[in-house]
């Protein structure tokens, strides 16, 4: 899949630093149509691969909802990866298997960091790279509006409940261990700003996501209950 010449202007400022013309934000990856997708995972921020290091943003944007041309542009790294990364690549997997469903993959953060202190010491000055990463994200689910939102990890709850919290109507404790949250199932409802509303699960981090999912029994049950 290609990106369409319209889709394409707005990705390119999701994509690039305008004051220096770089690649420096993924905003989302998906091996598909993101607009066709119910569901969209989030973590903290992007995995830090290659594609910074890319010249051709109309090749990156493409790569976004290509996702064996983002495999064959990141595969020097991609041995290298987190256990998250991995994770997220099982889930989405699962997804794919279990309910045909092309998972949008997304952060609270899209500016690609080189590492979590690199983040910490620019999000402590507020980096205007690094309020654009949180821009991009809220616009980036506003564009999608996917139906089902999941947030892996307790970071990613806090700063996405601080990001939305005025849009956000809770059904559950948020404050709970994230395991807890996991079980109960729909912890939050977001109002878009489309008027579409968005249902949202919490779960662990995605790094324990093996293959089959055995550790996120109820996770997966939680998920078939909202589009199986």
């Amino acid at each position: 899949m290609t990106v369409s010449v319209g889709f394409y202007k707005k990705m390119h400022n999701w994509i690039i630093d305008e004051y220096t013309g770089e690649i420096v934000f993924r905003p989302f990856q998906v091996n598909g149509n993101p607009y066709k997708s119910k569901v969209l995972i989030v973590g903290i921020t992007p995995e830090p691969l290659m594609e910074r290091e890319l010249d051709n943003p109309r090749i990156y944007a493409d790569s976004l909802v290509d996702g064996e041309l983002f495999d064959e542009l990141n595969e020097s790294r991609l041995k290298e990866v987190s256990r998250e990364y991995k994770g997220v690549q099982n889930f989405v997997k699962y997804m794919k298997e279990r309910y045909n469903e092309d998972v949008i993959i997304s952060n609270v953060n899209c500016y690609i960091a080189e590492d979590a202190n690199t983040l910490k010491k620019m999000k402590g000055l507020k980096n205007p790279l690094i309020v654009k990463g949180e821009r991009i994200f809220r616009e980036v689910v506003e564009e999608f509006s996917s139906p089902l939102i999941i947030l892996q990890g307790t970071k990613t709850l806090k700063e996405f409940t601080d990001a939305f919290s005025e849009q956000l109507h809770y059904k559950t404790d948020f404050s709970l261990p994230i395991q807890e949250i996991e079980n109960q199932g729909i912890f939050a409802e977001l109002t878009l700003s489309n008027g579409n509303v968005c249902k949202v699960l919490a779960c662990r981090s995605m790094s324990y996501f093996n293959k089959n999912g055995s550790k996120f029994e109820q996770l997966k049950v939680n998920i078939d209950t909202i589009i199986g």
